[in-house]
Formats: structure tokens, sequence, C-alpha cells
């Protein structure tokens, strides 16, 4: 703060000299002010009453100065008296730390002063404020940044701060503040603006605002990322300014909704071709920032199709890990906390293609291995877990980042026995899981998450620690009491992110009540007690599920749990697609095959052409549960595992020509490959539960082999410890699944070998 009280004395200093020689009289509106600032500074002891008096004498003082003529030189004297009590006042307000209110306090009594319209009119370059007036408005407006970058980082927020428009106007005026300087040093040709100062601590004010993600909100909707934006087109990139700008960007890309609106202005293609265009001017610092930002803002498809670049910033990313793990304060180079890469892990990972090449292929230093690194997410975990017995925002989001990237690890199978063996790590699990959430901060958590209770439930249940809930023992046919006698019953599994499509859905489908019953979470789910067991009941009592499928969707754990418990219990499920959300692995296998209907995302009303196919769609799937028994087998068809030498030898009993295709269950799926000679360790991949998913999947090696083949090829090395899958393999793969008929009555090309057979070419059976 000296800095900036240094500047006044020098301008005042000047003025000074001006003004020596004047007769003018000097005004003596600042004398009661003087007296009151000294006889406040006598409280120094009593922080709370120093601040209840400070506060309104600073609002005074602001009010006062347009009043002065500053026409002689100890109207200058006075003020830099004045402005001298109000820094050192400021610096004791800088050493409250422990008093949490009080911070809250300050930080939101200086944000006031701040939205003065005094202080408006220097950020504005007001012309009918004249100079020496300015030159104490920026000095006050200054000190009060540089008190408000300080007390963000400390004051507790809560998520109903994020709704407030107050300081909307004050924002504005910083940024564009910001803009012009930046605009008017590029034309004068610059480096630096001429009143850099000012320009730097609403940058600064800023990057700490937008790291306390939960009030994110506050910067959205102004312009303020619009501007960030243009701003990175015109300056240097190896600068000061434009590393506050990359932070703030990167701490905006962390909020939902700040995703969003970079993505609305192509915030991602900008900061991509920054760090292809400039890469030899980019420092590590400011690559890490945009790295980080491009992860955030990405899609699961926009990662895959940047596979190369996407690789680097998770190696990256874990590297930090590794580095902020060791620390006492959980920081690593650069001073980020790990709960920033751990934020960008937890939502890369609802794509398991990203999990694994974090958990397999990720390149260290040291190296770590599948254990290693899924031990250092478990080990930060056990360091975290009482965040929920104290009030400690960080740590409490650190934590429920930290389960859920658990979570997703969970969901795989080659993967659950190394959580399952960590006793000490099931026994934090279940203590989290029980836990009522009394101590939880009200702190944001990001649409990727699930909060700390939901993810720990999902942990044991993916482990099998817990069962589908005390009542799912209910028969199917046994429908809830609110059903209407035997009307058949509709569950609507869906993302909360898209409740402005599912009211629509759920307005059309009230229409047929007579026709159906339908259980939605909402309806059943007023607390979150028993959740799961709630949603798991509702699931087995219907008949029909369905599945609103939508980026969100995908990326939803909770939705995930969903859908996996419907295919394992041989729910019908007919998809529901909102727009074009992609493909999505861990679902598509079980759905591919499936009669489906897309409505068009962001319109107002629903397409009744598409409501009327999906009635139909209903009716359809409802008439064909009801001709068989609404209870399946719980336990799906496992693939028997078979030795790589196995696979290679094929023998006539393994497949029945005569079988109708209709008939065909696993076994005969897994026969039909093995007669082509293609190895069990490929077709599990797949983990095929009917002939019509072959066929679907069909279309998608018609329409383009090559990229299949690269895709599988690096799933294959992943699951196989780096082992290469052969082209000829795949080809033997491709060969089967394109010869498989359509029907049981075109002929079945195999590979049977000609012993076999009368032919020394592979024949031609007949399935009858």
């Amino acid at each position: 703060m000296e800095g900036i009280i240094q500047l006044f004395q020098e301008f005042a200093d000047n003025m000074s000299l001006e003004t020596s020689g004047r007769t003018t009289e000097s005004d003596e509106v600042f004398q009661p002010l003087l007296i009151k600032f000294q006889q406040a500074r006598e409280n120094d002891d009593n922080h709370q009453d120093l601040i209840h008096q400070t506060i309104p004498l600073c609002n005074e003082f602001i009010d006062t100065v347009e009043k002065v003529t500053f026409t002689h030189m100890n109207d200058f004297q006075n003020c830099l008296e004045l402005l001298h009590h109000i820094e050192s006042i400021f610096q004791i307000m800088l050493f409250i730390e422990d008093e949490k209110l009080l911070t809250r306090e300050i930080l939101f009594a200086s944000l006031d002063l701040l939205s003065k319209p005094q202080i408006h009119s220097y950020l504005n370059n007001d012309k009918h404020t004249k100079l020496p007036h300015k030159e104490v408005y920026k000095c006050i407006n200054n000190l009060l940044l540089s008190l408000v970058h300080d007390k963000i980082t400390l004051a507790p927020f809560v998520n109903t701060d994020s709704t407030t428009r107050k300081y909307t106007d004050i924002f504005s005026a910083m940024y564009k503040r910001v803009k012009r300087d930046l605009q008017f040093s590029i034309d004068i040709e610059q480096l630096t603006v001429p009143d850099n100062q000012t320009t730097c601590f609403i940058l600064s004010f800023f990057w700490n605002l937008s790291d306390r993600t939960v009030i994110v909100p506050w910067l959205l909707g102004i312009g303020l990322v619009e501007s960030m934006l243009e701003c990175l087109k015109i300056i240097e990139i190896p600068s000061e300014t434009a590393q506050q700008i990359l932070s703030i960007i990167h701490n905006i890309s962390r909020h939902d909704e700040g995703a969003d609106e970079i993505n609305k202005f192509d915030g991602l293609l900008i900061l991509k071709n920054i760090q292809s265009n400039s890469s030899e001017a980019l420092d590590d610092l400011n690559n890490l920032l945009i790295s980080m930002a491009i992860a955030l803002l990405s899609t699961s498809k926009q990662i895959r199709s940047d596979n190369k670049r996407m690789n680097k910033i998770l190696n990256q990313l874990l590297q930090i890990t590794i580095q902020a793990a060791e620390t006492e304060d959980h920081r690593g180079e650069y001073r980020f906390h790990v709960s920033e890469p751990l934020t960008v892990f937890s939502k890369l990972f609802v794509d398991d293609h990203s999990l694994e090449y974090v958990l397999s292929h990720a390149e260290t230093d040291p190296q770590l291995d599948i254990t290693s690194t899924i031990n250092l997410f478990i080990n930060l975990f056990m360091k975290f877990r009482n965040a929920f017995t104290e009030k400690n925002q960080l740590e409490q989001f650190t934590c429920t980042a930290l389960l859920n990237i658990l979570w997703s690890i969970s969901f795989q199978d080659r993967y659950k026995t190394k959580l399952q063996q960590n006793k000490d790590f099931l026994n934090a699990i279940n203590s989290l899981a029980i836990d009522n959430g009394e101590k939880i901060v009200d702190e944001y958590v990001s649409r990727s998450m699930e909060s700390m209770t939901k993810a720990a439930n999902g942990i044991l249940y993916n482990l099998n620690e817990i069962s589908d809930g005390r009542k799912t023992d209910i028969v199917d046919c046994h429908l809830v009491s609110n059903s209407g006698g035997e009307k058949p019953m509709i569950m609507i599994s869906y993302a909360h992110g898209n409740n402005p499509f599912c009211d629509k859905l759920l307005a059309e489908l009230g229409k047929k009540r007579n026709l159906f019953g339908i259980w939605i979470d909402r309806d059943h789910c007023s607390s979150n007690e028993d959740l799961w067991e709630k949603i798991a009941l509702g699931i087995k009592q219907s008949n029909l599920i369905l599945c609103l499928l939508s980026q969100d969707y995908y990326n939803s754990k909770s939705c995930r749990k969903e859908a996996t418990f419907a295919t394992k219990r041989k729910k019908s499920i007919i998809p529901v697609y909102i727009g074009e959300p992609g493909d999505c692995d861990w679902l598509d296998i079980h759905i591919a095959e499936l009669k489906y209907v897309r409505f068009k995302n962001n319109t107002e009303k629903l397409d009744q052409s598409k409501v009327q196919e999906l009635f139909k769609t209903i009716e359809a799937t409802i008439k064909a549960t009801q001709t068989q028994p609404l209870e399946q087998s719980t336990e799906q068809h496992t693939i028997p595992t078979r030795s790589q030498k196995e696979t290679e030898i094929i023998k006539s009993t393994t497949f029945d020509v005569n079988k109708p295709l209709e008939q065909w269950v696993v076994d005969d799926i897994h026969a039909w490959f093995n007669s082509h000679k293609v190895p069990d360790t490929l077709v599990n991949l797949y983990d095929f539960q009917s002939v019509t998913e072959i066929h679907k999947y069909a279309l998608k090696l018609r329409k383009d082999s090559k990229k299949e083949f690269i895709k599988y090829e690096q799933k294959y090395a992943k699951y196989h410890s780096g082992e290469e899958l052969e082209e000829y393999m795949f080809n033997r793969f491709e060969n089967a699944i394109l010869n498989l008929p359509n029907s049981q009555n075109e002929t079945v090309k195999t590979s049977i070998s000609s012993s076999q057979t009368s032919r020394p070419k592979s024949s031609a059976c007949t399935i009858s």
C-alpha cells in the first residue's frame, strides 16, 4: 500500500510547487475529518470498533473530496495525511485473519465504497472531474482494491451470495478501464499502460475474486469474459498482464456457467490458438493456465479429437498433483493448490478414455504405475477425509473432488480390487456415507461432481459394500401405490441439468396418466435420506425406463449408476436424446440396438410429431414387456476367461451352426468369434450381449473401419498392459462382424478348419 501513497505524494509535491506562489486561502474542509480519524486510531486494539468507525469515515472522505478546491498546498498536505490514516488502518485490517465474519464485513463494506459514483467517475475517466480530484480517487480506489484483493481469499461465502447483482456496475467500470488502458498502450506502442498501477490492481482483484468459484456468477453476463478474451488477442503474451488475464479465464472456467460463457465467445479456440501460435513465447506457467482452462472447456468428444494436446495436459496435471501431495500446505509448482488439478480430473474422469490414460499411461517424474496412481488419490483422500468435521471450504471442496475421482475409478471392474483391498479407505468411505452433513459448508459444486454423501455411497455400491437397497427385493410386478391398479410404470432417468426439458416431457406424459404411471425422483425423494434406495426401488418397480440423454447425463455419475442398475436388471429402456450429445462409451454398448427418439435441443415447445413417436415407442415396448415375466435375472452373462493360447485353437464343438440367431446367448456370440479365430482379449472389449448389438456396431465398421481400429487399438493397449493389437487380428474381428447374417434365412460364413468340412475353404452353412 505504501507505493500507492507514494504516487500521490509525488503528485502532491508537483502541485505544491505550482500553487506555492498563489495567495488563496486553504480550505478547512478536511480538518474535522482529520480529528475523527485520529480518534478512531485510538481504538486500534478493538478491531470491530475500529472497522465500524473507519468505514463511515472513508465514505465521508470520498464525499468531501469534491468540496475541496486544491488551490493551496495545505489542501494536498491535509489530504495526504488523511490517506496515510486510511492506509495505516487498512494495514491493520489486512492482519485480521481469524475473525471470519469480520473479514466478510470488511470485504462487502469495501465493495460498497468502491461502488460510489466518485470512483465510477475516476474509472470512466470523466472529463468533468478535475485532475487533483482524480488523483485522490485513484489513490482511494487502489487502496480499497488492495484491501479487497486480500480479503476475498479469506472471507466466507455461501451459494446465495452468487445471486447478488449489487456490484455489476462497478465491475463493468473496472474491466472497461482495463480494456481502454490496454488498447491505449497498444496505440502508443508501449508495453505497459500509462496508469499501470490501477490496471494491475483491477486485474489482481478479478484474479482473486474469480478464484472463489462460488461467486464467479458475479462476473458473468456483464461483458467481462468477452473483454478479457479480446484483450488476449492484442497484448504481448509474455507479460504480467497476460498472466493475470489467463488466470482470470482459468478461474472462471472452473464454474460451469463460466465455462459456458467462455465457450459462447469462442474462448476454447482463442486459447488453443495462443498455445499453438505462441508456443515459444509462452512460459511454463501461462502454458499450464491455458492447458487447465482448455481441459475444463472441452467436451469428451473434443478431448478425444485432440488426443496429443490433451495427453500433455493430463501429464502436467498429474505432475502437479504429485508435487502438491508431498507439501504440507498441498500446493505444488507455481503455488497451485491440489484442488485445482483435482477439479479438472473430476470432470475429465467421467470419460473412461481420460481416466484410463491417467491411471495407465500418464508420463510423470517419478513415473507412476496403475497401483501408485490410484494410491495417490486414495492417500490424498485420507489426508482430507476429516475436512467435514471442520468448516473449511477449500478442504471440503478438495475432499469432494477426490471422492468423485474415486467414484469414477470404482466404475471400472479392473480397478475395484485395488480399492476393496484398502480397509482403512473403506472405513473412511463408510463413515462419510452415513454422515448427516451438519458441518458441510455451503459451497459451489460443479455439474460433473456429486455431493460428499452421494459420492461415498456410490463408491460403496460399486465396490459391492452395500446392496441395492433394503427394499429392492420387492418383485417388479408389485408396483408402487400411486401407479393406479395394474397400470405399467415408467421411470424417468435424467440429469438435473436438463430439468427444463424434463418438465416439458412430464407435461406431455401426464396426458397419458390413464395408460401408465410415472416414477420420477422429484416426487419421491424429498430428502437425501435413503435417496439411492428409493431410486433403486423405482427402477425395480418400473416396466420401462426413459433415459433422457444429453452431455449432462453422460457426465453424471449418478445417472451412470442408474443406467447401469437398469441394464443389469434387464429393464426395457427407451433412449430419448436431447439434441446431439454424441457418443458415450459406458452406455452406447447397452443401448445400440434400441429404438430411440430424438428431440431438438433449446426449443420452447416439444415437437409434437416426436412426442407421438415417443408414445408409440412406449406403447410397443410396454406390450413387449407384458408378454414375458417382468423380473429378469439380475446377473449378466459372463464371458469365461481363456488363455491366449486357447484363443488361437478353434474346435468344431465351439459353435452350433444350426442354432437360430434369435436364440443366441453370450456364449454363442463368443463361439461365433472363436470360429473366426478372434481372441477373447479383443471380444471382451466389446461385451456384446445380443446379435442386434453386433448388427448395430457393424454399421459403424462399414462407415469407417479405420477409425474403429484406431479407437480400439488404444483401448486394447490400455487394458492389456501396452500389448499391441495387430491389424490382422482386427481384420478377423471385422470379418466376423460383417459375415454375421441379419436373419436366420441367410447363410453363415465361418472360419472352421478344413478338417471339419468336405471343402478346403470356409464352408457356407445355412441356419434353419
